[in-house]
């Protein structure tokens, strides 16, 4: 099957849905050129509230948050901002899953997404010069399962609905971390706080989502968000607590772990025993970290 752009497998007979995260894909896009900068300022906001009434989604409280940041955000600011944020080393606020999900650039999650792609007939753009698992990318290749799964045959519509399921939870993994990361390095380096803004658009249209699709799922969202792509619980790789036998993370997981710890000059042997079988009288307690790993908290 001959290969084709994401943008390119698109037209513009589209869903209101499939276009909601269109735009938003656009969005995390380097706001680079005059018109990619006055659409986000003066149109994108517009866009969004006109396609979340037409779908009945909840989305007032974000877009207006995100209007008032575009709003006081000059032309001049936005490719700045975005550049301090994610472009220029060392990032703080990477936009790729990977290293939230694998603690690594093209993991096993950003080589499954390549995958994914690839089983529906397209790849990544010659104009995206970054990884798979960019979150713009993902955006837009969210954007084409919701147009494909308007227009499939019952023959192929259930693995675009899996596997757009899979891509939505993949997001409901990574935003939050993103988002905090993201806001703080605004108040930290005094930025427009416009992308966390828009991240905060995009979490609240997944979690509005969630409950139209999953109404009988959203009790706790803390567990449905662990349900795709890595499937830890089942991992062949994990490693049991040496003292209670519970698991405690997979061997590539405690692989990142250690060596970053060794890096810094840290201790590693309490990682053979779960948080609750850490021996209080050597100094380590059930609780929060002191350290920071991209995801793995």
């Amino acid at each position: 099957m001959e290969r084709e752009n994401i943008m390119d497998a698109m037209n513009n007979s589209f869903s209101p849905r499939a276009e909601l995260w269109q735009c938003l894909a656009q969005a995390f896009l380097p706001p680079r050129g005059e018109i990619l900068s006055r659409a986000l300022r003066e149109d994108l906001a517009d866009d969004l509230e006109y396609l979340a009434t037409t779908l009945s989604m909840d989305l007032s409280e974000a877009i207006t948050e995100a209007r008032d940041a575009l709003f006081h955000a000059d032309a001049e600011s936005l490719l700045p901002t975005y550049s301090s944020l994610f472009l220029v080393p060392p990032i703080p606020a990477k936009l790729n899953a990977g290293i939230y999900l694998d603690g690594t650039l093209l993991g096993p999650n950003a080589k499954m997404l390549a995958e994914i792609y690839y089983r529906h007939g397209v790849e990544q753009s010659l104009d995206m010069h970054d990884t798979p698992d960019h979150v713009a990318t993902i955006l837009e290749f969210l954007a084409l399962l919701f147009h494909r799964a308007d227009t499939a045959g019952p023959d192929i519509l259930e693995p675009i609905l899996d596997d757009r399921e899979a891509i939505r939870g993949l997001l409901r993994r990574i935003l939050p971390e993103i988002a905090a990361r993201v806001s703080e390095i605004e108040r930290e380096r005094e930025l427009p706080p416009v992308y966390s803004a828009l991240l905060g658009v995009v979490e609240s249209a997944l979690r509005d989502e969630q409950c139209v699709f999953f109404s009988a799922a959203v009790k706790d969202e803390r567990e449905s968000a662990h349900r795709y792509f890595s499937k830890r619980a089942t991992a062949a790789d994990l490693v049991s607590c040496k003292q209670c036998g519970k698991a405690i993370a997979t061997a590539r997981e405690l692989k990142v772990i250690i060596d970053r710890l060794q890096q810094c000059g840290l201790p590693t042997d309490h990682l053979e025993l779960c948080p609750d079988c850490r021996d209080s009288t050597q100094g380590w307690k059930p609780g929060k970290t002191d350290f920071n790993l991209p995801g793995f908290r």
